[in-house]
């Protein structure tokens, strides 16, 4: 018989050096806390459960609760132990195994990732609705969530494969990251990385989703983990190579939450970025990499562009902590005579058409819209009929007739355009093994990408000794490393008669018994790793530990993960990049920095309470298009019944009533203006300072607004009420906020945002509004009416409405989440106060919770 006491004792001895539970099959603590009269016993919990609790049919412990409600826990149990001898201990059915294995579980403690594939620390952090709910984590699998399908320890580790290089402690451990393992360009260049590195490091092969690359990846690694949650899931795989990383390359922006790991655990880590900011959303996944990498590592200038406005937003230092590194070397080549003929009758056979002497245009990829698939088949038509011996092929996957976002439009501009037809000139193949015989036959290649990185398609093709015809800023290369190669020409972007003609134009591919020139691979892992550990080395400045302000980014408002919240802080404020405010005086020493115009009189004040006698005559304005909330604001903030006016605009007789019969609820009257939903929440205000609209001559107004996001959230509503308890106050008092705005000379006054708010996507219509505005804008806008609340003069509002005149032409809803007008004016709200030369001021308010 195995000693289960033994093995309690072994297991639980460093968390219960007192003695304080001796043996597993009896829980004082459980006991007492269950019943309540023990705690007026003469004896101890043990004593009254031998002597009275047991006959009284009392549970000793969790497990027998459990175990009594819910049988079936036992094989669930058992199911879970990964401990030898208590594995072998169940097998045999020995009294008490599974009772010991429960209560070893149910301790945490990481005693039950142990001795098993349950981790309470896990399931917590993977589910954050059984934390929310205060639930046992260990019971809640047992019980509900192995029906539910929820994950354990053992889907984790699962996901763990050997790979085929032994670790050696004497080199240096690298992590290589890929979104996930397809087939297609930022895995393929991972493994490359792997490749390069296993000659110099031992690698960790890290990736968030599995697939075909897989063998690839173990051939290069020492271990291969698929991860979904890299930061909640590494502490459980196995190995020490684990606890030796000393840096980590991040292969694509889509990798963007392995931040969350490599902060927590303070390795540095290089990005290889090759997306274009343009199409990367949602824009969280840009901001954490630039904001947390250590060095952002670009494979074109064009692509680095791209970024420039998001490295502005977040005052990232672009010459110093960004740099390039392209993927391959450009190796023009050139094709055997016999070389080029078979691949030319292979073709052939292919297409159904003969092209031995013809004119041969290939392209390459996955057929969509990024690619430009349409624009090479309308290139495609127009070369048609300058010369019908001028044949168009696309290799690649991707075409999906029933795909209603491009497949259908498409594959109905390939059968009007004739692809496939002998007698025509437009061919599609699928992806095969025929590619490179497509590349060695054709004599150019059309990027038609509407924006491509540096495809790797076009390096193969280059390499064949085709030549590249490609769009001016749909590519990097454009750039200018790359246009210096007359292999490459550039054409107007999007122009497909542009491209037709340049690839006309060109020389046809002549056979050539050369030696093919002598490429090696690029070192692109050693040039990353150095550059990396010169940014390193170099690093000056540095910002430790904790900050007023505490609000999350990478990790949660938990006080668990609060050292982990003090560390993302560190990281980058040590790089002098802006994300959050380290405390008010950091704001304010921004704004004393600044030389901008509109900075000039913003100030940050402390919130306070007003009296009423001290109140100014003010208007309230509410944009009500949901009503669901608007009873409780009336009764959870005092200020509405001080107001001289409430106007509520909502679009639609129906709520105009329910708004009636809310004010009317409350003891309150309001005036109801209907119109379209247009402009957010801000156009129906400003419309209510035109000729003949409602706000007539009152002279201080609060704009509020009952506005949602689609998915109404926790944090949401805190934040809605961290506006307006700063604004309003609560039931009781009253916010200073009323008296400042009074106050003569200020034209506004609104919450102060611990987040650096900076203007993202509307940095781009700034230029538009150049010649309206009293004088250029700043870098960033520093402060501003984050969440659109705020109180304001009646002058200032007529300032803005002078910038947007009457008749401008709005942006229709739906909207998107940012960079039109409606976001732009939330952030000209301090200008045009300074434009009126009256101040901005913003409330601090640090004890209300903002997430």
């Amino acid at each position: 018989m195995t000693d289960l006491d033994a093995i309690w004792t072994e297991l639980t001895a460093e968390l219960d050096p007192r003695g304080a539970r001796p043996r597993f099959r009896f829980d004082p603590a459980f006991y007492a806390g269950r019943y309540a009269d023990v705690a007026e016993a003469e004896t101890d919990a043990e004593t009254h459960f031998r002597t009275i609790g047991r006959e009284m049919g009392r549970f000793p412990n969790h497990y027998s609760e459990v175990r009594a409600n819910y049988p079936e826990v036992d094989a669930r149990i058992a199911g879970l132990v990964t401990d030898a001898r208590i594995k072998a201990a169940i097998a045999a059915g020995e009294p008490g195994a599974l009772e010991l294995a429960f209560e070893l579980m149910d301790l945490g403690e990481d005693v039950d990732a142990e001795i098993s594939n349950f981790s309470r620390r896990h399931y917590l952090r993977t589910y954050r609705d059984i934390l929310r709910a205060g639930l046992n984590p260990l019971r809640h699998y047992l019980i509900h969530g192995f029906h539910e399908g929820r994950s354990t320890l053992a889907q984790v580790r699962e996901r763990q494969r050997p790979g085929a290089q032994t670790f050696d402690p004497g080199r240096p451990t690298c992590l290589i990251t890929a979104h996930e393992l397809s087939k297609t360009g930022a895995p393929i260049v991972s493994v490359d990385l792997a490749r390069e590195a296993s000659r110099t490091h031992n690698v960790i092969f890290a990736a968030l989703r599995d697939g075909p690359l897989s063998a690839a990846a173990c051939e290069h690694a020492c271990a291969v983990v698929i991860s979904p949650h890299p930061h909640e899931d590494f502490p459980y795989f196995e190995g020490e190579i684990f606890e030796a990383i000393d840096f980590a390359v991040v292969n694509s922006v889509e990798c963007f939450d392995f931040a969350r790991l490599l902060v927590a655990r303070d390795i540095p880590f290089a990005a290889y970025l090759h997306e274009y900011a343009y199409y990367t959303f949602p824009t969280y996944k840009r901001s954490r990499v630039a904001l947390f990498a250590d060095l952002v590592v670009f494979s074109s200038d064009h692509v680095r562009d791209s970024w420039r406005n998001l490295f502005a937003d977040l005052e990232f230092d672009v010459e110093r902590d960004s740099t390039i590194v392209p993927q391959r070397e450009l190796t023009v080549g050139s094709v055997e005579a016999g070389r080029l003929a078979a691949a030319r009758a292979r073709l052939s056979r292919l297409i159904g058409r003969d092209c031995s002497t013809a004119r041969i245009v290939c392209g390459a990829g996955h057929a969509q819209w990024r690619k430009g698939t349409d624009i090479f088949v309308m290139a495609a038509q127009i070369c048609r009929h300058r010369d019908p011996e001028t044949i168009f092929v696309w290799i690649g996957d991707g075409m999906n007739h029933e795909d209603i976002n491009f497949g259908v439009w498409t594959s109905y501009q390939l059968k009007q355009a004739g692809t496939g037809d002998p007698r025509g000139n437009l061919f599609f193949l699928p992806a095969g093994d025929y590619y490179l015989d497509v590349l060695a036959a054709s004599d150019a290649m059309f990027v038609s990408s509407r924006l491509d990185p540096l495809p790797n398609v076009v390096f193969d093709a280059l390499k064949q000794g085709c030549r590249a015809v490609v769009f001016e800023g749909g590519t990097g290369f454009a750039d200018p490393v790359y246009r210096a190669s007359e292999h490459v020409t550039a054409v107007e972007y999007g122009n497909p008669e542009a491209a037709a003609t340049a690839l006309m134009a060109l020389p046809r591919k002549v056979a050539s018994d050369a030696p093919a020139p002598e490429t090696r691979p690029l070192p692109v892992f050693a040039m990353i790793a150095e550059r990396l550990h010169e940014r390193l080395a170099g690093q000056r400045h540095f910002v430790l530990g904790e900050s007023e302000i505490d609000v999350p980014m990478l990790f949660t408002t938990d006080e668990e993960d609060r050292p982990l919240r003090v560390k993302a802080r560190e990281k980058f404020l040590s790089y002098r990049r802006r994300f959050i405010w380290r405390d008010r005086a950091d704001a304010e020493e921004a704004l004393a920095a600044s030389e901008n115009w509109s900075h000039r009189n913003c100030r940050i004040v402390p919130y306070d309470t007003t009296e009423a006698e001290e109140l100014p005559p003010f208007s309230m304005h509410i944009h009500a298009f949901y009503t669901d909330e608007l009873a409780a604001d009336l009764r959870r903030y005092r200020a509405f019944r001080h107001a001289d006016r409430i106007v509520v605009t909502t679009d639609s007789e129906r709520k105009a009533e329910t708004i009636h019969e809310i004010m009317a609820g409350a003891g309150l009257s309001a005036e109801v203006v209907l119109g379209d939903n247009r402009g957010r929440d801000i156009l129906p205000f400003m419309e209510l300072f035109r000729d003949g609209g409602a706000a007539g001559d009152d002279e201080i107004w609060c704009h509020l607004h009952q506005k949602k996001s689609l998915g109404v959230t926790n944090t949401g509503d805190i934040w809605r009420q961290f506006l307006m308890s700063i604004l309003l106050g609560d039931d009781e008092t009253v916010s200073s906020a009323l008296r400042m705005i009074g106050t003569g000379g200020t034209g506004l006054v609104a919450p102060f945002d611990p987040y650096f708010v900076p203007w993202n996507d509307s940095r781009d219509l700034l230029p538009k509004f150049a010649d309206r505005l009293p004088g250029p804008m700043p870098d960033n806008p520093l402060l501003f009416p984050v969440g659109n609340m705020f109180w304001v003069r009646r002058e200032v509002v007529l300032a803005m409405n002078a910038i947007f005149e009457q008749d401008y032409p709005w942006p229709n809803e739906p909207i998107a989440n940012d960079g039109t007008e409606f976001h732009l004016i939330e952030r000209l709200w301090p200008a045009m106060a300074t434009s009126c030369d009256l101040l901005s001021l913003f409330i601090d308010k640090p004890d209300q919770k903002r997430t």
